[in-house]
This record gives structure tokens, C-alpha cells and sequence, in this order.
């Protein structure tokens, strides 16, 4: 059912430890959204502990508020289509995570632990939702997060869209031996790649790039790799996607309660079927965390892979806007 995690590419584009991702998004047929030359996009920061987060906003704050948080390796600017569709009935917000961008990059691999994540989250909310409760999108990392950050704050969060990652805790449990260890863990492995003598701190703005197609576009992820931390970047595998860590989480009071929260809100999950870095039986799994199995929605999307927004924006669009509309919003 998985393809191979890591396909080859054509000679000098980079090198082969850079590439993990088991398809590369083709090149779109529109113009990509040029959203930084809109005079209403908005650059701003929130502070959370001294580490500034940056985003960008656009939209009116009498609207819904709809926040996006992007994954590795990406920043605010993988979400241009869908900022220039939502933004018309939506405030929208983009947020850079910590060492990417434009957003802080502070030293050391507790940095980078899952509560410190979850708060940068929360600073750029309390920083823009005057009262409202949230619409949290997000993909890859910012999937992983914005599931523990919902499971956090039942009270803010108003539904839940996430693309291409499980539950955290789904990954856990298959990696018990009674379920899927050795399966999980294949699927995994392009982490421990990334470990292994110190390959993934040593990664270019050009290999993390890898997989942009259309050159303006990878023009742009270059220049924004170019002004990120990579060892940072690394540092999130480090603190949080280590077995050792996986069996730490299955103790750690703090992790226990994180990683337990029940999900109290609706939530979309879409996931490509050629999707290789979780199982889909973790799809399955994630209904343990439902107040209500029946509130979680699963969309398996055919000829799609991990970057869902990039390969099909158009249907994530109008996915999304049919599921809120569907699911009270």
C-alpha cells in the first residue's frame, strides 16, 4: 500500500539523505497565490516567554478566526492558497513555528519539547482572538501540535482541520508490540535518518527545498530556509519523536496529561493515500481521543501524498469550507 519512503530525484538537485518524502507534489496549474504583495497581509509577533513567534494575519477580526500552523519543512507561506480563499469570510493567521522563518531560534533541544510548542501556539491566538473560539488547521508538526493543543484548551478551540498526521498518541500505540512495532517504525525511520552521525543538522536551504516544483515558489522556501535554523528544525525530532522519548511520554505526568486530553470538538482529518509516514490504521486508532467518534471526519484523498495543500488546494478548499458548513460553523 506505502510507496518507498524515499524516492530518488534527479542528480545535483540535492542529496539523497535530504530526501524522506515518498512523492513529490507536482507542479501546480495556477499561478501560485502571490499573497506577500497583498497591502493587507499583516506581519506581526507574539511574544511567548521572551521567544518572538512571527505570523501574518489578513482579514477582518469581526469574522470567524482561523489559524493555520505549518509542519517541517515549511513556514506561514505553505498556507498562500488557502489565506487568499478564507481570508474573504475569515481573520486568517499564519503562523511561523519556532526556528523557521521569521520566527525566533533559541539553542538547545528543550527548546523545542512539546508544552514549549503548544504555548508558542497559544501566544499568537491570545494575540488575535479577542474572545473568539478558533477554527486550527494545521499539517505535519503543526497536525501533531494543533491535535495536543485542542485536546489542552476544549474551551477555545472550535473545530479542528488536520492533514496528513494522527493523533500523536495513535503513533505511540502502534508502536506497542501488539499492534504494528515494526510496520510504525519503518514508517518512521526517515526521522532516524535524519539522526543518524548528525545527517539532518548538516541539511541545506536547497535540500530542505527539495520537493518545491514550481521555481518561484521554491525561490521563496529557500529564502526563508536560508534565514532558519536548521540544528532547530532537527531539535523538534530530537525532544519529541525518539523511541526513547515515545516511551517517556507513556510516564511523564505532564506528557500523560497531554498527550490523554479528550477532544471535545469536530474534527476533519484528511489524509493522502500515498501518505507513507503513518500507518492508516493510526486513522482508526485516533477515535479513542473523540468525546464523540462520531464528530471525527476521515477523508482518504486518492493520488495524494504528505503535502495535501500543495498537491490539491483547490479541494482542500473546498473540502474544508463543505465540512464547516456541514459541522455547524
Amino acid at each position: 500500500m506505502f510507496s518507498a519512503m524515499f524516492t530518488p530525484i534527479a542528480r545535483g538537485e540535492t542529496t539523497a539523505d535530504a530526501v524522506w518524502h515518498n512523492k513529490i507534489p507536482p507542479a501546480l496549474s495556477e499561478p501560485a497565490a502571490d499573497i506577500d504583495k497583498n497591502p493587507n497581509l499583516l506581519h506581526k509577533c507574539a511574544d511567548n516567554a521572551g521567544t518572538k513567534i512571527h505570523y501574518v494575519t489578513i482579514g477582518s477580526d469581526k469574522n470567524p478566526l482561523m489559524v493555520f500552523v505549518h509542519g517541517f519543512p515549511d513556514f506561514w507561506y505553505s498556507w498562500r492558497n488557502q489565506i487568499q480563499v478564507f481570508s474573504a469570510d475569515y481573520q486568517v493567521v499564519a503562523l511561523d513555528l519556532r526556528g523557521y522563518d521569521l520566527s525566533d531560534r533559541p539553542d538547545g533541544v528543550e527548546n523545542y519539547k512539546t508544552p514549549a510548542l503548544l504555548n508558542d501556539i497559544r501566544a499568537v491566538i491570545d494575540a488575535e482572538r479577542k474572545g473568539r473560539k478558533v477554527i486550527l488547521i494545521g499539517h505535519d508538526w503543526g497536525a501533531a501540535l494543533s491535535w495536543l493543543f485542542t485536546g489542552q484548551n476544549p474551551d477555545l478551540i472550535e473545530r479542528l482541520v488536520v492533514l496528513s498526521v494522527p493523533h500523536p498518541g495513535a503513533i505511540t500505540k502502534e508502536l506497542l508490540p501488539w499492534n504494528h512495532p515494526v510496520a510504525q517504525s519503518s514508517a518512521s525511520a526517515y526521522a532516524t535518518k535524519f539522526f543518524a552521525r548528525g545527517k539532518g543538522d548538516n541539511l541545506t536551504a536547497e535540500d530542505l527545498a527539495y520537493w518545491v516544483v514550481k521555481p518561484e515558489v521554491k525561490r521563496r522556501y529557500i529564502e526563508a530556509f536560508s534565514k532558519s535554523s536548521i540544528p532547530a528544525m532537527m531539535n523538534y525530532y530530537k525532544a519529541n519523536y525518539t523511541l526513547s522519548q515515545f516511551a517517556l511520554n507513556l510516564f511523564d505526568p505532564t506528557m500523560k496529561t497531554i498527550y490523554g486530553a479528550t477532544i471535545n470538538c469536530p474534527v476533519l482529518h484528511l489524509h493522502g493515500i500515498e501518505e507513507s509516514h503513518a500507518l492508516l490504521s493510526t486513522l482508526d486508532l485516533e477515535k479513542s481521543w473523540m468525546r464523540s467518534p462520531r464528530d471525527l471526519t476521515i477523508k482518504i484523498v486518492p493520488g495524494v501524498g504528505h503535502f495535501i495543500q500543495h498537491e490539491v488546494p483547490d479541494y482542500l478548499n473546498q473540502t474544508i469550507s463543505s465540512w464547516l458548513k456541514d459541522s455547524g460553523n
